[in-house]
């Protein structure tokens, strides 16, 4: 996972909910703009949301953080959605698919979750350290699915056999790096599960200053 930066909704968004007797629907200018403010990476997994999807007709699904069922006054707000993945592999479902009308505990928005997030550099898993942060994770997220958690080692493992190979573990080389797995391409699109890689990194850099 990585910190989304919540950015003003789009004038389009504000003018239909406040029409009288709005309810939520999805409107073309309010998914362009979750997916420009996320990077067209999944809010929770991280896993580039794809064009089209093999195992599903969506493309995307806009989640909202406290479920529309048990929080109806919500369900117009900007700042209570994000945009997801398809949420389906091989009918294995996770992230806004798993977790249904479940509400998480934890804030996509602060920091505070982000300092508690780990990964396992053996297995791809991640995890937190706030053990009800945890369970979400693991239980309404299904966040370490088999492919998911493999998506993520290979990016991991990918980012460790290029620093092998240059051979250059040094500060400079690894700050360059943060930033470059931080910040969106020319494309504004962040790289996929760019938040283990970016874990990884900062936790080297810790070691060598």
């Amino acid at each position: 996972m990585i910190k989304i930066n919540k950015q003003l909704e789009p004038q389009e968004w504000t003018r239909y909910r406040c029409t009288k007797g709005a309810r939520y629907k999805s409107i073309p200018e309010l998914r362009k703009s979750l997916l420009e403010e996320q990077g067209y990476i999944c809010a929770y997994c991280m896993r580039r949301i794809p064009v089209k999807d093999s195992n599903s007709n969506e493309d995307s699904r806009i989640e909202h953080l406290l479920c529309r069922v048990q929080h109806p006054e919500s369900e117009l707000c900007y700042n209570n959605m994000v945009i997801c993945c398809p949420g389906a592999i091989n009918d294995n479902f996770h992230c806004d698919k798993k977790k249904g009308d479940n509400d998480i505990s934890f804030n996509l928005f602060d920091n505070k979750l982000i300092s508690t997030i780990s990964y396992g550099s053996k297995n791809g898993e991640i995890k937190s350290s706030n053990q009800q942060y945890n369970r979400e994770i693991k239980q309404i997220l299904n966040l370490n699915n088999k492919l998911l958690s493999k998506n993520r080692l290979e990016t991991l493992n990918a980012i460790i056999n290029f620093l092998k190979k240059k051979n250059d573990w040094n500060s400079y080389n690894l700050n360059n790096l943060i930033i470059k797995w931080n910040t969106k391409d020319k494309d504004g699109q962040f790289k996929p599960y760019c938040g283990i890689v970016i874990w990884f990194l900062e936790k080297k850099l810790k070691t060598t200053q």
